[in-house]
């Protein structure tokens, strides 16, 4: 996970003069925003047309925008008798918060009633009494604002009727808008490098501050969603050691920490699990000298992985990349793409679960082409590890597009649908480095890529929205002075959906971590004045 040591290494660089953001910004300011036709994460409807057809809209507030409906009288030819809708309802109308719209309607001579939405599956109403049928539509984003349409299709023993069509709109906060921005002095300088969301109400970041002497400590600071907080929402880790912070787990309410804490011999990376507000956490394992962990991963069954690099046995690299369990023996990640090649240097920067796959990201660094004499050049790469044992996969990017011969990827996530969103850079031998992501099929297939707007840091962190769309957590700017940021990605679209950016002081404001619920977006890491900070935002 983020320090500010990497920041400062990514962003260096980005070092040319820039020019400060305003307090409250917005994307069409600083030409971050997507065109038009990908900033969405559903399709919105313009002007709507009125309703057509035999069928009765009816809105929460009790307004009916009637059409002159017939019924036929019950047929004594023989003739099937056609089902029809006779109303539509959505309840709240508009909806104005993140949640649920309910949707009732009443047919006639139907045993079924389909929902369709453009871009959506279909979905059969349940039947309730007096010929209602009842459905729901989940919002979870700003992203979906706008006047839609769905058409609902009655049936009865294989026989459709006419579909008729409702409108719903959806006016919630825009998204990305600012809820909360706190920079938070009480526990002296420094920053959130992680977070993990607890329960349904809270989460927690896990963050590294320094006291009187300079001496870095580890703490944990809890927070409602709604970004309050008590005093006994705040606790030191390990006081005895200086301490920096690394990353976080959160399963139930098990909260998994992975830190580094220095000794007699040096930094050891250690790993340490607690229940908030019961007693101190209970160290599982500290690693050995010069092994350094980047990232906590822990699966659905409980399996918790630390991953890192450790110096390489070898003569010819200098460090492999390693995965350690609690009990278990660590695995090597030794990248050979022919089996004599002992030669590249793996450096993994974070590694998160896919079932019980594991998934790592980052850079490798070795003589990928044979040219004579050898170049030395960095790669991206992700590598699937199997569970049930067997050889890794890795996926190692190669030249191009253009002069393109450099990279390394610094974070990933896995999405609704099981592939891996990756945040990344590229650059030519002489570097400088231009943010990407890129979401990858299992297996290593790339299915959309994007280059992040300018000025904007290579990805610190990401995470998967429930709306069903990526967050980035990063910086915008260059030299000493840079805006925490967050932006939200909706996979196939080729710019920001929302972006938001603080800090228009002079210094340094960096987003270190990001998490997100369905009822909103939280950045933590670097704000004004050198101190840690909390930024809440609409999903």
């Amino acid at each position: 996970m983020s320090t500010l040591s990497r920041f400062l290494t990514l962003l260096a660089p980005f070092c040319l003069a820039g020019c400060p953001i305003p307090e409250v910004a917005h994307c069409a300011d600083y030409d971050l925003c997507p065109a038009s036709s990908g900033s969405t994460a559903v399709s919105t409807g313009g002007d709507p047309m009125l309703p057509t057809g035999e069928v009765q809209t009816v809105t929460s507030a009790g307004e009916v925008t009637t059409t002159t409906t017939t019924t036929a009288a019950p047929s004594t030819t023989g003739d099937p008798v056609v089902p029809s809708v006779l109303s539509v309802m959505f309840t709240p109308e508009p909806l104005e918060q993140v949640g649920i719209i309910d949707v009732e309607v009443v047919a006639e001579d139907a045993d079924h009633v389909r929902m369709d939405r453009p871009g959506f599956e279909s979905v059969e109403l349940t039947k309730g009494p007096d010929v209602h049928f009842h459905g729901a539509i989940e919002i979870l984003s700003g992203l979906s604002n706008g006047t839609h349409e769905a058409s609902f299709v009655p049936r009865q023993e294989g026989t459709e009727g006419t579909p008729e069509i409702g409108y719903y709109t959806v006016a919630l906060p825009e998204a990305g808008s600012e809820i909360l921005w706190d920079v938070v002095p009480d526990d002296g300088l420094g920053q959130v490098d992680a977070l993990a969301v607890l329960g349904d109400d809270a989460i927690v970041g896990l963050g590294t501050v320094f006291d009187g002497n300079n001496t870095p400590h580890c703490y944990a600071h809890r927070r409602n969603l709604d970004g309050s907080y008590s005093g006994a929402d705040v606790q030191v880790l390990f006081p005895e050691y200086p301490c920096t912070a690394v990353d976080i787990e959160i399963v139930g309410d098990t909260i998994d920490l992975l830190v580094t804490v220095t000794g007699g011999d040096g930094p050891r990376w250690r790993l340490a699990t607690m229940v908030w507000g019961q007693a101190a956490p209970t160290v599982l394992r500290t690693g050995e000298k010069d092994e350094v962990a980047r990232a906590l991963a822990r699966d659905t069954n409980g399996k918790r992985v630390v991953c890192g690099t450790d110096p390489s046995p070898g003569l010819m690299d200098k460090i492999d990349g390693r995965v350690w369990t609690l009990n278990g023996p660590s695995s090597e990640l030794d990248y050979r793409p022919t089996p004599e090649w002992h030669v590249f240097d793996e450096t993994v920067m974070d590694c998160t679960f896919r079932g019980d796959q594991l998934v790592l990201v980052g850079e490798v660094y070795g003589p990928h082409e044979e040219t004579d004499p050898p170049t030395w050049r960095k790669r991206p790469f992700m590598v699937e590890l199997d569970g049930q044992g067997g050889e890794p996969h890795w996926i190692v990017s190669g030249l191009g597009p253009g002069n393109t011969t450099q990279g390394g990827a610094s974070t990933l996530v896995i999405d609704d649908q099981g592939r891996a969103v990756v945040g990344l850079y590229t650059c030519a031998d002489a570097c400088d480095p231009e943010p990407e992501l890129r979401l990858y099929e299992p297996g290593g297939g790339v299915v959309w890529q994007v280059t992040l707007p300018a000025e904007v840091s290579v990805p610190f962190d990401l995470t998967w929205s429930p709306a069903g769309y990526a967050v980035i957590a990063g910086a915008h700017g260059t030299g000493n002075t840079t805006q925490f940021l967050l932006q939200g990605y909706v996979p196939h679209t080729y710019g920001p959906a929302w972006t938001f950016v603080k800090g228009k002081q002079a210094g340094l404001h960096v987003a270190f971590a990001v998490a997100a619920t369905p009822d909103v977006v939280v950045g933590a890491g670097l704000g004004t004045g050198g101190y840690p900070a909390f930024a809440f935002v609409e999903p």
